[in-house]
């Protein structure tokens, strides 16, 4: 197993599913599948970026169920913070607001959904991954051209992405 592809294939699968979650979820909150996000395309890089860490940490290390649980609660709501904080500083832009609900801090993450974020996390670990894992070896050959052509797509939606923002404020990073 290529241990790099199989970080990059996680991560672009779980940034595709973390798309699905949010259209799905504003779906039933605002009524239809439009829903506002950083990139244009189908991937929602923080679920990608969470997840992965979680299921390489898990790979490698083979935490208790105590240790995950409290990963899968601090790692996506140290994610989602820092990403709403550098996307309100740079792009001058709110993509989500928590303010409305209690136990928020600065409107970028909320108690409720850290909960949320723990519950998927540890769905995806311990019982969606084992499913993901043999996917990813059954098709290495596919996801060995698949994977980079997705990450490739990434990369140009979010040069694309910062080339429309030209009001970036890069000194408030």
């Amino acid at each position: 197993m290529n241990f790099f592809l199989w970080i990059a294939f996680n991560f672009v699968l779980y940034s595709f599913i973390g798309w699905i979650i949010e259209e799905v979820y504003a779906y039933f909150i605002k009524g239809n599948f439009k829903k506002e996000g950083f990139l244009k395309g189908p991937f929602k890089p923080m679920y990608g970026f969470a997840m992965t860490i979680l299921v390489v940490f898990n790979r490698i290390s083979h935490p208790n169920i105590l240790i995950m649980t409290i990963l899968s609660f601090i790692v996506p709501t140290t994610i989602e913070y820092i990403s709403g904080d550098l996307l309100k500083k740079v792009f001058n832009k709110v993509y989500w607001d928590y303010s409305n609900l209690t136990h928020n801090f600065n409107g970028l993450i909320s108690l409720r959904f850290s909960f949320y974020w723990t519950f998927l996390c540890l769905i995806g670990v311990y019982y969606f991954q084992p499913l993901v894992d043999m996917v990813y070896y059954h098709f290495f050959v596919i996801w060995a051209i698949i994977v980079p052509i997705s990450i490739f797509f990434m990369m140009l939606d979010l040069a694309i992405i910062v080339k429309e923002n030209s009001k970036i404020n890069i000194n408030k990073i």
